[in-house]
């Protein structure tokens, strides 16, 4: 090979190989602006899916005190007692609280979000908010929760936004109900590190929260098994944005089964010094038989599975007198009385502690197919209904719901 031939061929040899440093660049380049388009196309995907589910939980939320103001509203302009007139309009309020409550906290997200939330301090002295809690809890709780407060030896004045700090309170005690069927919520606070700062707190005794959920806990859209429906909803998002803005941190400790514990830390500008449950058996098992028709064992019997008191208190005002009435607080009671008691129709919850009703759907059909069950749902999106169908629940009817329709649906399948 001549010189000429050799110096041809390395000069070929060096152009292949800066050809290929710059294939090999460019397709570093496409792959890495590949990359880039799937992260950014799964976390589009991932925030369509959260919103969807924050959607359907706030469905949920806000068909569920709808439910109870629609029929109370119905009953109590049917009813002559007063005792019963006061009773219904208690519940009423309670419900219109709980959803002027969630208004409120979409539209202060809406708020937040915009960065038009504003702290506004001024001297409160926390035992006295603390017992404001107390008195805004008092017709909210089941009589299967005790809600208190220990209070301190000493009591303390803190410069503070009581308004916001109400509100962080409200929002984690509300959390806590819906996860504590029955048991303890305890709340309260106390100083830290040589009173520099102060340590609230909420504690429960409810179903505790799966470690895998807990680091988005605080998310806006997260939610707790959100495809089960038992979404946290917006409250605890608005509690971190809310002590973050005044200044502290919040944060979560949980046990499955045995409860959840939340604590918030603000600074601390001020002065300091200037278990048995209601009478009610928690015996949930078998707990409730209403009626007060007089020829009792003629009539058919149904089995309410409902964990919400007042939800199950309206259908209880509205059967009682056509039907024996069953009362399961949720998946494993209602699969374990229908059981014992073989109900002639099931009034069955979808969002309930322990188990779901689809879940215990499910197994009350694989025992027999033949007992009607209709799911009452404040879940009513499209899918919902084809979930609870493919479960084995014969009918749906949605809250809110209006009295004439639950007679009527109930009437189709067993008669009055």
């Amino acid at each position: 090979m001549s010189l000429d031939d050799k110096e041809k061929l390395e000069r070929k040899y060096s152009e292949a190989i800066q050809k290929l440093d710059i294939a090999n660049a460019q397709l570093k380049q496409a792959n890495q602006k590949l990359k880039e388009y799937e992260e950014k196309a799964a976390k589009a995907e991932k925030a369509s899916q959260m919103k969807s589910l924050f959607l359907a939980n706030m469905s949920h939320e806000i068909r569920t005190p709808l439910n109870a103001i629609e029929g109370f509203s119905r009953v109590m302009a049917e009813t002559d007692s007063q005792e019963e007139r006061l009773n219904y309009m208690e519940i009423i309020e309670s419900n219109n609280s709980r959803l002027l409550s969630l208004v409120n906290e979409i539209l202060d997200l809406s708020r937040v979000e915009s960065g038009e939330i504003v702290i506004k301090k001024n001297p409160t002295d926390l035992n006295t908010l603390m017992n404001s809690i107390k008195q805004l809890f008092k017709f909210r709780c089941p009589e299967t929760v005790i809600l208190n407060w220990k209070k301190p030896e000493l009591p303390a004045v803190m410069n503070t936004d009581e308004n916001r700090l109400t509100q962080v309170f409200s929002n984690l005690i509300s959390n806590a109900l819906k996860h504590t069927p029955k048991g303890t919520i305890s709340y309260g606070y106390k100083l830290i590190n040589n009173t520099e700062e102060i340590e609230f707190y909420v504690a429960d005794t409810g179903s505790g929260i799966d470690p895998q959920f807990i680091e988005h806990i605080f998310d806006t859209y997260a939610s707790k098994d959100a495809e089960q429906q038992r979404g946290f909803g917006l409250g605890l998002a608005l509690c971190r944005i809310i002590v973050e803005k005044m200044g502290g941190h919040i944060e979560v400790k949980s046990t499955v089964g045995e409860g959840s514990v939340f604590t918030f830390t603000l600074p601390f500008t001020g002065n300091v010094g200037g278990m048995s449950i209601s009478n009610r058996s928690v015996n949930n098992m078998r707990t409730l038989r209403v009626s007060s028709h007089p020829d009792q064992k003629a009539m058919k019997t149904i089995l309410v599975a409902e964990d919400e008191e007042s939800n199950f208190e309206l259908v209880r005002i509205v059967l009682q007198k056509r039907y024996n009435l069953l009362r399961a607080h949720n998946g494993i009671e209602a699969v374990t009385m229908y059981e014992e008691d073989k109900p002639d129709l099931i009034l069955m919850d979808i969002r309930m502690p322990e188990m779901d009703g689809l879940d215990a759907t499910r197994i009350i059909k694989e025992v027999n197919q033949d007992v009607p069950i209709i799911a009452l749902s404040a879940f009513a999106f499209p899918e919902n209904i084809r979930e609870a169908k493919a479960a084995g629940c014969n009918d749906f009817l949605a809250k809110p719901f209006k009295v004439e329709d639950l007679i009527e649906i109930i009437k189709h399948y067993i008669g009055s």
